[in-house]
């Protein structure tokens, strides 16, 4: 059986050889053509990389920068903001009045300066058990009597801002109780 394969190989050598050259050509085509895509596939994966590892050190970059502003964040929410400054505005008809109850009520607010803003503004309710329909005597030719009645309230940039409403009770009587 063997000498019937290799009478066959010597009756078509040629057949062989064609046979053989046509499947070194095939894949030689074959390799031209899909190693050039093979190639455009192997440069897209090395710039997709290079654009992954650009973004994770974005990404590391954006995290170190986030804890820094945490971290710069917590502290300063350690330290308490505290009134430095109180400012009153007043809405009455007349001037004099408007500067002596100003004045006045910025005396009496005195004892919240230095006082913590988160405090003041957890329990605004003291201010207007303080400032609601308080009586203000104004020492001029009349000793005029207002009663104060409290607007709004603001806390910002460690500033306590506080708008009234005067009414004038100059019509009735002065006690001695109230100052």
């Amino acid at each position: 059986m063997a000498k019937g394969i290799v009478r066959g190989f010597e009756k078509n050598r040629r057949c062989f050889v064609m046979f053989l050259l046509g499947i070194i050509a095939g894949s030689s085509f074959f390799l031209f053509v899909y190693g050039q895509k093979i190639d455009g596939l192997l440069s897209e994966r090395n710039a997709i990389y290079y654009a992954n590892n650009q973004k994770y050190k974005e990404i590391m970059k954006l995290q170190k920068e986030l804890e820094q502003l945490s971290k710069k964040g917590s502290s300063a929410q350690k330290e308490e903001k505290r009134i430095k400054k109180i400012m009153v505005e007043v809405d009455a008809e007349q001037s004099y009045i408007t500067d002596a109850v100003k004045a006045q009520i910025e005396k009496k607010l005195a004892p919240f300066l230095d006082k913590s803003m988160d405090w003041i503004g957890n329990n605004p309710e003291i201010l207007e058990l303080i400032l609601e329909k308080e009586q203000v005597i104004i020492e001029d030719s009349q000793k005029t009597r207002v009663e104060v009645h409290l607007k709004y309230v603001s806390l910002y940039d460690e500033t306590l801002k506080i708008w009234l409403k005067v009414e004038d009770l100059s019509g009735s009587q002065i006690s001695d109780t109230v100052k």
